[in-house]
């Protein structure tokens, strides 16, 4: 704690004060670096209290080289918060009201050096697999820098693409799912399909494919049976799914579902954040599996042994677009 704030801490006690400070966050190639605070456990940006006299860059710089070792060459200034979103009660029953300079920091020299008596560890994460205990009076600043990065990440990778029939771009898409299914044939609950048969719908960028579903509609339900984008975090994914939703409303199904397997943690995140539910996990399925199409290995993403299957589905009418 600063000298200032023990100076006043002596007077008030635990009352809650007006506390200024600054935080910076290292951004480099997508991934923010975070430290993780001793005191609750959680991520956080490096930052702390202003001392008397000092700037908000100043005290942003100071506080990076203390916590993780590097050395600010540059800040750009993100945003300046406050208000009640900022009070918060540290465990020792101290009571603030935050103002917070925010910035980011992607011109930055040293070698990380964690300060043990605050930090227990560093680490990068990608702007889009962030972890979830994110320190209670950093989170505003750390949504805020996270909105920016993904934005700009938007605007630098953004592809412009149309959602056309799959007919015209059949032996494409016939290639490419052997390639990513290793054959033409998928397997769901104890099912054989043959791809080449389902109807679909492709992403075009230019007359060319960088993205591709295959649906199979029964009775009064809708099965997505693949489903690819080829270009990550453009929206492809969920531009399909809602196509091939418009068509099981024309053919009045109850539910649009699908199976993934348990090492896709990425489509199950996806699913999730769709709106599909969770309707099942058929345990040790991918046994049965392997009998209908001896291809499917053993191991799948991230070396995960490839076991189970999750049924997701979304019922007509309770879909987001």
């Amino acid at each position: 704690m600063i000298e200032y704030i023990k100076h006043l801490r002596a007077k008030v006690g635990h009352e809650r004060l007006l506390y200024v400070g600054a935080c910076v966050f290292i951004h480099k190639e997508g991934k923010l670096l975070l430290t993780k605070r001793v005191d609750n456990g959680c991520w956080c940006s490096a930052g702390g209290g202003m001392e008397l006299g000092e700037t908000a860059e100043q005290t942003a710089k100071r506080e990076l080289l203390e916590e993780t070792g590097l050395i600010a060459n540059s800040l750009e200034l993100l945003c300046v918060l406050s208000g009640k979103d900022l009070y918060y009660t540290y465990p020792n029953g101290d009571m603030v009201s935050n103002v917070s300079v925010v910035y980011l920091c992607e011109d930055f020299s040293g070698e990380l050096v964690i300060q043990a008596n605050e930090t227990s560890e560093l680490k990068w994460f990608s702007i889009y697999e962030l972890p979830d205990n994110i320190s209670p009076p950093d989170k505003p600043a750390f949504l805020r820098c996270v909105e920016v990065l993904r934005e700009r990440k938007q605007r630098e990778y953004s592809v412009a693409f149309s959602i056309k029939p799959v007919d015209a771009y059949r032996d494409f898409v016939d290639l490419q799912v052997a390639e990513s299914w290793n054959g033409p044939f998928v397997v769901s609950k104890g099912n054989l399909h043959d791809t080449r048969t389902h109807n679909g719908f492709v992403a075009v960028n230019n007359g060319n494919t960088i993205g591709y579903i295959h649906y199979n509609i029964t009775s009064n339900e809708c099965e997505i049976t693949v489903l690819e984008s080829l270009h990550k975090k453009q929206g492809i994914g969920r531009a399909l799914i809602n196509t091939v939703i418009q068509k099981a409303k024309e053919a009045y199904c109850d539910r649009v579902w699908l199976i993934t397997t348990n090492d896709n943690t990425e489509a199950i995140r996806f699913y999730q954040r769709f709106g599909f539910a969770l309707r099942a996990v058929h345990i040790d399925s991918m046994d049965e599996a392997r009998i209908l199409k001896p291809q499917i290995p053993l191991t799948g993403n991230d070396e995960i042994p490839l076991k189970h299957e999750f049924e997701f589905e979304l019922m007509i009418g309770e879909e987001t677009l």
